[in-house]
């Protein structure tokens, strides 16, 4: 596997935070020997167990935890479990919020034609509940608006599906967005922009964040020069 530069923005023995680029896939697929965040880490600390902690979508950027420890990957698995980490995201949408801040809810079902989530009926046996809350940061007139977002559940593709579903999707999003909206950037504008948790070893709550990567904010600069 080819060695690639990755940003530590924390390490310690039972943890590591890193600020994944877009485009790389966090953990290995089945069968496949793509390049992934997991095996570089591997490569990179081959003294040290890696366990994963949890995930963020290929083409999102930003903060991942992984695990050195046994203790550690207990301790924060059970955090995302029981939905305790604080998960915060930026995203830019289309549109213009009809309210500055809110919660979404919904009920998402994995489907595997394209490896999706999707709307169900929360009777559906199949389906998670999904919930997110969201504050404007700014609106760019009528076209876009700038959004941090909250998760209180983590599901796969959850934030990309839910603004869909309230027809404002992730500006740049080809799998649940709209084409009109690829031009501007290459990928959908979400980054994954802070994350707290509690130490499993000190007790004490860390926050982690990660700055705007450049292709988001040369996106709002783009679209501030539309308006």
């Amino acid at each position: 596997m080819p060695r690639l530069a990755i940003k530590i923005i924390h390490e310690d023995r039972d943890l590591i935070v890193v600020n994944k680029p877009e485009g790389l896939l966090t953990v290995p697929i089945p069968g496949s020997r793509v390049i992934n965040l997991f095996d570089i880490l591997k490569q990179e600390y081959p003294q040290s167990p890696i366990y994963v902690v949890h995930r963020i979508d290929r083409y999102t950027s930003g903060i991942v935890l992984f695990a050195r420890s046994k203790t550690g990957f207990l301790s924060l698995k059970e955090q995302f479990t029981e939905h305790t980490a604080q998960r915060l995201y930026l995203a830019v949408v289309k549109g213009r919020l009809e309210h500055p801040e809110g919660t979404l809810e919904h009920t998402l079902k994995q489907v595997k034609s394209g490896f999706k989530n999707i709307l169900t009926s929360e009777k559906d046996p199949a389906g998670t509940p999904a919930r997110l809350h969201y504050r404007l940061v700014e609106a760019i007139g009528e076209q876009a608006s700038i959004v941090e977002i909250m998760l209180d559940t983590g599901l796969k593709n959850q934030i990309r599906v839910q603004f869909s579903a309230i027809q404002h999707p992730i500006l740049g999003d080809r799998q649940y967005g709209e084409p009109s909206t690829q031009t501007l950037i290459a990928r959908q504008a979400l980054h994954a922009s802070a994350l707290g948790v509690v130490h499993p070893r000190s007790g004490q709550q860390q926050w982690y964040k990660s700055p705007i990567p450049k292709d988001i904010s040369s996106l709002i600069t783009q679209l501030k020069r539309l308006d």
